[in-house]
């Protein structure tokens, strides 16, 4: 699945950015794609933790601090390209909720299918 849903977001993005190209935001367009790889790199950073909570046992308090270390460097990552203008706010969320969204639709989707 963590394939599937890096296809669909990498394809969401690039309509996103083409989108956002076309009407003329030449840096809102660096922005969402910014925001929508570190919203990707964040989906992919989570479910490798949880597949190692699922396989592991007695290493919660390992993951919990994993977790909070992959929390703080995407916010560090987020405040880093605002503080030094490499990217917009909106631009960001925009990317951000575009990766949301596909994590989420990609999983209502396959939450029916058998394994």
């Amino acid at each position: 699945m963590i394939r599937s849903v890096t296809v669909k977001t990498l394809a969401a993005l690039v309509v996103a950015v083409v989108i956002s190209l076309a009407a003329g935001y030449g840096r809102m367009s660096l922005s969402i794609a910014l925001g929508g790889i570190v919203g990707l790199l964040n989906f992919v950073s989570l479910s490798k933790s949880i597949g190692g909570l699922l396989n592991a046992e007695g290493v919660a308090p390992v993951m919990l601090i994993f977790n909070m270390v992959r929390l703080m460097l995407v916010m560090g990552i987020i405040f880093v390209l605002i503080y030094l203008k490499l990217a917009e706010i909106i631009g960001l969320s925009i990317g951000l909720t575009v990766s949301f969204l596909v994590v989420i639709i990609t999983g209502y989707f396959n939450s029916g299918k058998k394994s």
